[in-house]
């Protein structure tokens, strides 16, 4: 197979993966009453939890690229349906951080578990030097669409004969 096929191919598998995720995550958001917003951000908070990170209303919001008060009605449901929990902190009571709540755990571990075995399974066939080399490819491939969103995200460049505060279209 020639290279240019193979990059062709990979970046397919890749669109693919992140569409049966996209599939799998939706299905558990609608057995268990989520819109896809909900998804995201319980999602987001679970990750954060993991990485014992404290997420603040604010910071998700920023990641969620939806407005304060659109974030704060997310954060009120999924409070509401027992997904996660509110703390503030001690130094300064007006911080606010997110946390997950056990039984979102439990119930994300009961469907995405066989998930994981599967995973599990598949990464059982290549050596730890192919896993480093696919987890390098990875992280590399998430920084070039980090890269990507962040240059949609910034203001366009004005058009070199653009009159003075026109951008390009």
């Amino acid at each position: 197979m020639e290279e240019k096929d193979l990059k062709r191919d990979i970046v397919n598998a890749i669109r693919g993966m992140a569409l049966d995720g996209q599939r799998v995550a939706d299905a558990f958001a609608h057995r268990h009453g989520l819109n896809a917003t909900d998804m995201r951000a319980l999602t987001l908070i679970m990750e954060a939890e993991t990485r014992h990170e404290a997420l603040t209303a604010g910071r998700l919001s920023a990641m969620l690229g939806t407005s304060t008060g659109a974030t704060t009605a997310v954060i009120d449901r999924l409070e509401r349906i027992g997904h996660i929990h509110r703390n503030r902190d001690h130094a300064d009571r007006r911080k606010v951080t997110l946390h997950f709540e056990p039984l979102a755990m439990k119930l994300a571990g009961a469907y995405f578990g066989p998930l994981g075995a599967l995973t599990d399974t598949v990464m059982s066939r290549y050596s730890t030097e192919e896993l480093q080399t696919v987890h390098r490819f990875m992280e590399d491939m998430r920084g070039a669409y980090s890269a990507h969103q962040a240059a949609l995200e910034s203001p366009a460049p004005a058009a070199p004969d653009a009159p003075a505060g026109q951008h390009a279209p």
